[in-house]
């Protein structure tokens, strides 16, 4: 990653506000989430080296079972905000589980050969800014940039609204989300 933006630690305020939005579709949060997420990216040392935003996909099958889909829904919110291009280069071509309160290893091959480039976009030399709402291990976004920089992707940097605390890679989270 060439470097990674975050609104906050997922705890308190944030973490309810997170989970609110997330699981019980409080969709009036988002115009909150979204506009912190922006002003981190804005912060960020690397904004202006971003071309496109692309938000981590989800799954068809985990569609049927949410209204919302926070990565899209924010990664389309900072694009708008940024006037850059929101592009849907990524699908998820393996459902896999949910990564809450999977272990490390666990985690990482269930991200393992989930995602891939749709093939009517071409990547070459464009510097992309992945969004997830929530960043544990990295898992999910390490996975998602091998596949963008694989694609031709020049640079890959990435922004989440929490980072959850995690210990040393032993397989144990902290708290998960």
């Amino acid at each position: 990653m060439d470097g990674t933006a975050r609104v906050g630690a997922y705890e308190d305020t944030l973490r309810s506000l997170l989970r609110a939005y997330k699981y019980r579709s409080r969709e009036e949060l988002e115009p909150v989430l979204g506009s912190w997420l922006t002003e981190a990216i804005e912060a960020s040392s690397w904004r202006s080296h971003v071309e496109a935003v692309v938000p981590v996909p989800t799954h068809w099958r985990h569609r049927l079972m949410r209204r919302l889909y926070p990565a899209e829904r924010l990664a389309s919110f900072a694009a708008k905000r940024l006037s850059l291009p929101l592009i849907p280069v990524l699908r998820r071509v393996r459902a896999g589980s949910h990564q809450v309160g999977l272990p490390y290893t666990t985690r990482l091959a269930n991200v393992r050969g989930a995602f891939a480039v749709r093939p009517e976009f071409s990547l070459e030399g464009t510097r992309v800014l992945i969004v997830d709402d929530v960043k544990t291990t990295g898992a999910t976004i390490d996975e998602c940039a091998k596949v963008l920089r694989r694609a031709g992707a020049a640079e890959v940097y990435a922004a989440v609204v929490v980072k959850v605390g995690w210990t040393e890679p032993t397989g144990q989270p902290l708290e998960g989300i």
